[in-house]
């Protein structure tokens, strides 16, 4: 990119910033199972941080549910169930759910005192 003095489209394989990205539900879940699904290759052999887990309306409980967990919340079953139905009506204002509004959607949850977390 430097010597073509073009950035790099971000949807390029293994080289762009979505390389490692995954937004899709059935996507994310094999990956959060097992990397070797959906990666054949380790992100930071080409020089990329990590593999990311990108909220989207098509991400799955699974990957609401590691998000929540990276962020310090822990969430039952139950509690995800419920967490991902206003997860979809913040998805489908966004398009992507950012962490902020995972924070506000965990908060509210827990002040209404459906989870112990």
């Amino acid at each position: 990119s430097e010597i073509m003095r073009k950035p790099v489209q971000p949807n390029k394989a293994i080289v762009s910033s979505n390389a490692f990205s995954h937004s899709s539900g059935i996507h994310q879940d094999g990956v959060l199972k097992n990397k070797l699904t959906y990666e054949i290759i380790d992100p930071e052999e080409v020089g990329a941080e990590e593999s990311k887990i990108v909220l989207t309306a098509r991400s799955g409980r699974s990957a609401l549910a590691f998000r929540f967990q990276k962020l310090g919340f822990q969430f039952n079953r139950n509690d995800i169930d419920a967490l991902y139905q206003e997860f979809l009506k913040v998805a489908d204002i966004h398009k992507e759910v950012k962490e902020e509004n995972l924070q506000q959607l965990a908060k509210q949850y827990q002040s209404t005192e459906h989870s112990i977390a």
